[in-house]
């Protein structure tokens, strides 16, 4: 009897950076590619899988065999995706598109592609291959909200020398934050991993730090987060990791308790949601939810648990007065905290994305939708001021000598965890602005 070919997959995550250009920051390996390769396993055991991230992998299009490649999109990324699509297909190769910006504009995707799964792909993923293989692929898969109990592990084996590799602990948001795609893409309640399987995860590999890919690292359950990183601090010693999160739970009354295992567990660093230091622009987001009050006091408790922090800023809002940028460089110097400052953006699936049709510049030119671009209008038409402002808010924010300033500033209590994550997460964010500035630089005026 002759044995049946292995089915070729490859996934792809394409360049982060403005209309396709590579943009080395996070040493991360996309999250979405090693997930995708362990479902894959899980349903296909033999099939042949190839992951490329194209933010530091060059390939050709054209030699690229395969029986199906997957595409996972962000918006921004959607020009490259759908032109590497488009040559994919000339070629007769299948091609699905997934990931945030399909799931909520699947008939604009379906232009560039065979099939679309919408939103999580663990209820469709085997239906998809089987009909690879029958040549009989629908034009969309709607997925289903499931309970991520017994998730497959990631194949972290398939793209080694990352610095960082990922996990998770739970999925969905019960914030309605205007600017945010995740309850519409992830659903408004949380569906969290069994606190067992997250451990066996993590234990199973050997690497030792870690970025977890949670909306929040330590969501609305305090006690069970508290129960999660008491026994990873147990179970797992010697591991390090990062995560996103926002402030509401560490105002709460056990708060002090959660935040004591969180760094025992071997948490570094969090990436909070802050995304701005005026109140009235957090009202206008719809974000003072997830804010409780007190938010300085908030950060001073998470950074004298010796834990770094991140603050993701949001910029750019209608009518915004040009020295919000200073502001925020002040601001942070005063906290000795890092900013991540980007231009807020109306992505499809969102709130603000349906308010602010009409007070969009560049709408749906996705290339623009990298939070670098200010696309909401500004009172005098003044956008590329916006722009210039974000520009040198970046470059003072990431001079050497604020990096070390901030490193200093870092409690001993976190030492030396914290402040290698500190330098390591600085060092890269610095190096992903200057080689986005080179690329601009670069351009023909």
């Amino acid at each position: 009897m002759q044995q049946k070919e292995r089915m070729k997959i490859i996934y792809i995550f394409p360049p982060l950076g403005h209309a396709g250009e590579q943009v080395r920051s996070m040493p991360l390996m996309p999250p979405v590619l090693e997930y995708l390769a362990g479902l894959t396993s899980s349903i296909r055991p033999d099939a042949e899988i190839r992951l490329i991230n194209a933010n530091v992998e060059r390939f050709d299009v054209d030699e690229l065999s395969a029986d199906v490649v997957g595409i996972s999109i962000l918006t921004h990324q959607s020009s490259w995706a759908y032109r590497t699509a488009d040559r994919l297909r000339e070629r007769g190769i299948k091609v699905m598109l997934g990931g945030p910006h399909p799931s909520v504009l699947p008939d604009e995707a379906k232009q560039h592609a065979d099939s679309v799964v919408v939103g999580e792909a663990e209820s469709v993923l085997a239906t998809v291959f089987d009909d690879v293989q029958r040549g009989e692929l629908q034009p969309f898969y709607h997925g289903q909200l499931l309970p991520v109990d017994g998730a497959p592990f990631p194949r972290r084996d398939l793209a080694p020398g990352y610095v960082f590799r990922s996990f998770f602990t739970s999925r969905g948001c019960p914030y309605d934050c205007k600017f945010c795609a995740t309850p519409e893409l992830h659903g408004k309640h949380m569906r969290y991993r069994p606190i067992a399987e997250v451990i066996k995860d993590l234990g199973s590999c050997k690497h030792k730090m870690w970025f977890c890919t949670d909306a929040d690292s330590w969501g609305p359950s305090v006690p069970r987060y508290t129960e999660l990183f008491r026994e990873m601090a147990t179970s797992l010693p010697g591991i390090h990791w990062v995560g996103e999160t926002s402030i509401a739970s560490v105002q709460h009354q056990s708060g002090d308790e959660m935040l004591k295992w969180a760094r025992r567990s071997g948490l570094m660093q969090v990436w909070i949601g802050w995304e701005s230091f005026s109140d009235a622009t957090l009202m206008e987001y719809g974000a003072t939810a997830k804010m409780l009050y007190e938010r300085e006091e908030a950060l001073k408790k998470i950074r004298d648990n010796g834990i770094d922090v991140v603050l993701f800023i949001m910029l750019g809002a209608r009518n915004e007065p040009l020295d919000e940028y200073q502001r925020v460089l002040e601001m942070c110097d005063r906290l000795a905290v890092t900013p991540h400052p980007v231009m807020v953006v109306p992505y499809p699936g969102t709130a603000m994305y349906q308010e602010l049709r009409q007070d969009t510049l560049h709408f749906e030119e996705w290339d623009y939708y990298d939070g670098m671009h200010s696309i909401l209008t500004q009172q005098g038409g003044d956008n590329r001021a916006h722009e210039e402002a974000l520009k040198q808010l970046w470059l003072d924010s990431f001079t050497w000598p604020r990096i070390l300033k901030r490193l200093k500033a870092l409690p001993l209590k976190g030492f030396p965890n914290a402040h290698i994550a500190s330098g390591i997460v600085q060092a890269a964010l610095r190096k992903a602005f200057h080689e986005f500035r080179a690329l601009e630089t670069a351009k023909p005026k």
